[in-house]
């Protein structure tokens, strides 16, 4: 803005009254760029859109991994707490946390260790899974996640018992196999809780595809130098130039991680049955490697609230179909090896008071959740 004039000036001839008025008409440009973005940023996505804030990059708390897509940094600190922005509610905040040795969020600052070796007569669950595990939400007052809400579900019954949160935010089955025949299950657990749906449906629906997600997915580190480079961008406080920023130059993990690590193009008339059947390969791989470990599994069916103004999106519809058909993979699962199946979406109530969005769920969901699957497990 301030040198183009300049620049013009090498090519045409330009007048002081041409600088003037250019220097007049820019900022009135900008202002109906901005007015024209938030207007048309909100009828497309039903929200406002929110300025995502700078994260510094020696404070990202994710880094590259050589099998998984990204994994979270061990005993590091996340960004900031900060207000969500979830459709359905804006009263919660992300949770200030720490990550333990595993690379998890757990226990109620995210930094509970998981002791190895584990401790004699210690009855030990790890719940995996994706964002609707891991996740953490902040009410002001305190933290909350479904496996802390087990967690104080089953100590009333039994002190000596311990619910550790495995999830990481964007994993598919592809992910939380991996992780755990690699990592997770060198914690002995004698439970695994497998509550996962939503993640996979991209690759199913994204074109060329291919039974291992190489068509749609890609590591971490072949995008983390962008991550650097946003560092050096300067900040201005325009929504337009933040979405245009953070889409070319992410610099906010939380909000973009799996924007950089999917490719593809995703059509939503593609037939997920190729995708639905490597969906129920990964999860019974999981249950042989448990079964054949003597580690108990319990499954869930995947909460998916969709809501009055998700209705009409051919998205929400799209996912929500195919989340039901997950269930149901799910539940033949549970038949075929006589595991405990726990019905979660059928009995949750489907109101805003359990469900931030179409499948997050606020601190009475994750109450819901746990109290359900605490229901199946004697201890």
């Amino acid at each position: 803005f301030l040198i183009s004039p300049f620049f013009l000036s090498k090519f045409i001839k330009i007048t002081g009254n041409f600088v003037i008025d250019y220097f007049l008409l820019i900022p009135l440009l900008i202002f109906l760029i901005e007015i024209f973005f938030i207007i048309f940023y909100k009828i497309f996505n039903g929200i406002d859109y929110k300025i995502i804030k700078k994260l510094p990059f020696k404070k990202f708390y994710v880094e590259p991994h050589p099998y998984l897509p990204y994994i979270y940094k061990k005993n590091f600190s996340t960004s900031p707490s900060e207000k969500y922005n979830y459709p359905l509610s804006s009263n919660f905040f992300s949770a200030q946390l720490k990550t333990n040795n595993f690379g998890f969020y757990n226990g109620s600052n995210g930094n509970r260790d998981i002791e190895v070796p584990k401790p004699k007569n210690l009855f030990r669950i790890n719940c995996i899974g994706g964002s609707t595990t891991a996740n953490y939400i902040f009410d002001g007052k305190k933290n909350y996640s479904y496996p802390m809400e087990l967690e104080n579900v089953l100590k009333a019954q039994n002190s000596n018992i311990e619910v550790n949160n495995c999830g990481t935010g964007g994993y598919n089955s592809a992910d939380i196999l991996i992780r755990f025949l690699l990592q997770t299950i060198d914690t002995k657990p004698d439970l695994i809780i497998v509550y996962h749906a939503y993640n996979d449906i991209k690759s199913y629906l994204t074109k060329n595809f291919q039974s291992d997600y190489s068509h749609s997915r890609k590591n971490l580190g072949e995008e983390y130098q962008k991550f650097k480079a946003n560092a050096k961008i300067p900040n201005i406080p325009l929504k337009f130039y933040n979405y245009l920023i953070q889409k070319w130059f992410p610099s906010n993990i939380r909000s973009s991680i799996l924007e950089v690590i999917s490719k593809g193009d995703l059509d939503l008339n593609s037939n997920c049955n190729d995708g639905l059947k490597v969906f129920k390969r990964n999860l019974q791989n999981l249950v042989y490697v448990c079964k054949k470990n003597n580690i108990d599994v319990i499954l869930s069916s995947f909460c998916f609230y969709l809501h009055p103004s998700a209705k009409n999106s051919d998205t929400h519809k799209k996912y929500y179909e195919i989340v039901s058909k997950e269930n149901f993979i799910m539940q033949e699962i549970a038949e075929k090896n006589e595991l405990k199946f726990v019905d979660c979406d059928k009995k949750i109530p489907k109101t805003d008071e359990y469900f931030l969005d179409t499948i997050h769920f606020t601190p009475k969901g994750m109450r819901f959740i746990a109290e359900e699957i605490g229901k199946h497990i004697n201890v």
